[in-house]
């Protein structure tokens, strides 16, 4: 392409002539390079979805930490908590069910507001988004030493587990998996313990006033952050999903998916969450600053942020995530409207193809 005003260009335009070619490759060329603009315009859609899906998990985790940042030290006068046989109702949505298992133990299931799922079965937590179905072994959390699961609100979950029925083997990493024996539920001072979990008819207690108390009398061991569901979990600052370990066989090989949680979670930690005001990545920091240009205050400047620095920024949050669900819907809508265009494009070609095809053959037969 010739400059203009000193600038070249070299944009991968075709150029076509007509002159050059058959009617029929013309038509074709025409519309196949039509095709590739589509087919550019979609991946572009896609990626931008994406990318907004990824902003907002990232959104969902951070407003978690905020909640916990306000709701962790909540002082009650009386516990809000109820239990009905094997249920109990907690706040701000949440639930949980308890029930035997039919091998001699229990399984329980944790629910949030919008049906998300968090079951426990066979020594695994597998967290199941609302409506769908899933593989236990793809996005299963193995339970082989204490853990504790914060809720969106501020709602500590502690899981106390018994010995490994075989110690862990890092050969092939079977073993070390462990059964939850003890529950321990927290938020403020209002607490409740759930016993025998690993027999046919666990004790359900009932929620009282000594929540702190229990609460340091727990070993919390490998702390996890809802990240905007039940189904959703961060650790160290990533998903459960995105969770990798070198090979303790192999120095320059990282293990991910269930064997990678295993390497990550088998040794027993002893450790406390003093997070009741949680501190925020460089990755989140530089999500807030570079792509959502979300100012916020930090007297730490270290992303130590403050009980109400929190409090301040959860609001920026919840607006930042609801217009990038607004986007989500109008790029889903330009998504469609592209693969129609782009499907509307072949199927022209394709009927030109034909008719021209039927033009020859009718000529040649003429012909004849």
């Amino acid at each position: 392409m010739n400059p203009v005003n000193g600038v070249t260009t070299n944009n991968g335009v075709t150029t076509l002539n007509p002159a050059d070619m058959s009617q029929q490759d013309f038509i074709s060329a025409v519309y196949l390079e039509r095709g590739e603009m589509l087919d550019s315009e979609v991946r572009r859609i896609i990626d931008e979805i994406d990318k907004s899906n990824q902003y907002v998990d990232a959104i969902n985790t951070l407003i978690g930490k905020a909640n916990v940042a306000e709701y962790g030290t909540t002082t009650y006068a009386a516990p809000t908590w109820t239990t009905n046989g094997g249920n109990v109702v907690l706040d701000n949505g949440y639930g949980l069910n308890v029930q035997p298992d039919g091998n001699g133990g229990t399984t329980f299931t944790i629910l949030d507001a919008e049906g998300n799922q968090l079951i426990y079965q066979n020594q695994t937590l597998i967290p199941v988004p609302a409506g769908t179905t899933v593989d236990a072994l793809e996005v299963g959390i193995p339970v082989m030493s204490d853990m504790t699961f914060i809720l969106d609100d501020g709602t500590e979950i502690t899981f106390q587990t018994g010995t490994p029925d075989t110690p862990f083997n890092t050969t092939d990493f079977s073993g070390g998996l462990a059964d939850i024996t003890t529950i321990t539920i927290t938020r403020g001072n209002q607490g409740l313990t759930i016993t025998d979990v690993d027999t046919a008819s666990p004790t359900i207690g009932t929620a009282n006033l000594n929540g702190t108390t229990l609460d340091a009398n727990s070993n919390d061991g490998y702390v996890l952050l809802e990240a905007g569901g039940m189904h959703a979990w961060e650790y160290d600052g990533s998903g459960t999903g995105s969770i990798s370990e070198t090979n303790p066989n192999d120095a320059n090989e990282q293990i991910t998916g269930y064997f990678g949680r295993k390497l990550a979670f088998e040794a027993d930690l002893t450790a406390e969450f003093t997070g009741s005001i949680p501190f925020m990545t460089q990755k989140e920091i530089d999500l807030l600053t570079e792509e959502l240009r979300i100012t916020y205050g930090d007297a730490s400047g270290t992303g130590q942020l403050t009980q109400e620095e929190w409090v301040a920024l959860k609001e920026s949050l919840i607006n930042a995530r609801d217009n990038l669900n607004g986007s989500s819907q109008l790029q889903t809508v330009q998504l469609q409207r592209a693969m129609t265009t782009y499907n509307q494009n072949y199927e022209a070609m394709s009927n030109a193809q034909q008719k021209i095809y039927s033009l020859l053959r009718d000529i040649i037969s003429n012909v004849k």
